[in-house]
């Protein structure tokens, strides 16, 4: 969530150096491409996507998950998917909307109505059978349902009653199946990977096509 939420400060990208932009881009001085593709890389990468990787390396351990590496890599992998995912929508409402204020609204409504449908409040399956359609376009949903895959699918998790003595376990794949994530092979967990990655690049394809769209005035 919070790899979400903190991107609310990528709106600003394109809003704030927009005029500059048009008049310099008018006159010759760069293409629309070399102008996005140095502003997107000079904030994707050192914003978001160094930062969840130095969380993904505190606090996996710190929570406890598995001791694997290739669980920690996709654990890694979808977070830094989530964020740059949540940033590229920001940079489309940036690069769509000419103030800030409605820009950041936007965005945060977006946000909100993702989280809501993605599984974090209610379990989906809950939800309105004509509102479920909304699942499918949130970040959070993907990025709950690859980790959940990731770290709960083929474990048990014992509780121990010390005056009993006995163990009750509750398997991992349970709470999957619960939640109604699918886990029956690899691809449901790459899929929600794919679709992460699919998304963040069809929203820079947007923010891009929305620069050119701009009116250019030297």
């Amino acid at each position: 969530m919070n790899l979400i939420f903190g991107n609310l400060d990528a709106v600003e990208l394109f809003i704030k150096e927009r005029a500059i932009f048009i008049h310099e881009n008018a006159s010759g001085y760069y293409r629309v491409s070399s102008y996005f593709l140095a502003k997107v890389l000079c904030d994707m990468i050192p914003r978001r996507t160094i930062p969840p990787l130095i969380f993904c390396a505190i606090a996996y351990y710190m929570i406890g998950f598995q001791s694997d590496v290739e669980k920690f890599f996709i654990f890694s992998l979808t977070m830094v998917l989530v964020a740059v995912a949540g940033s590229a929508l920001a940079f489309f409402f940036s690069a769509t909307v000419q103030v800030f204020a409605i820009a950041n609204l936007l965005i945060a409504l977006c946000y909100v109505f993702m989280m809501l449908f993605g599984g974090f409040v209610v379990n989906v399956g809950s939800v309105l059978s004509w509102l479920q359609w909304i699942k499918w376009l949130s970040f959070f949903r993907y990025g709950l349902n690859a980790a959940s895959i990731n770290e709960l699918h083929g474990k048990e998790f014992c509780d121990y009653d010390v005056k009993r003595n006995i163990s009750d376990c509750l398997p991992g794949d349970a709470y999957l199946t619960a939640q109604g994530i699918p886990f029956g092979s690899a691809w449901d967990l790459w899929q929600n990977i794919l679709a992460l990655a699919s998304m963040a690049v069809i929203m820079l394809v947007l923010a891009y096509v929305q620069l050119r769209r701009l009116k250019k005035l030297k």
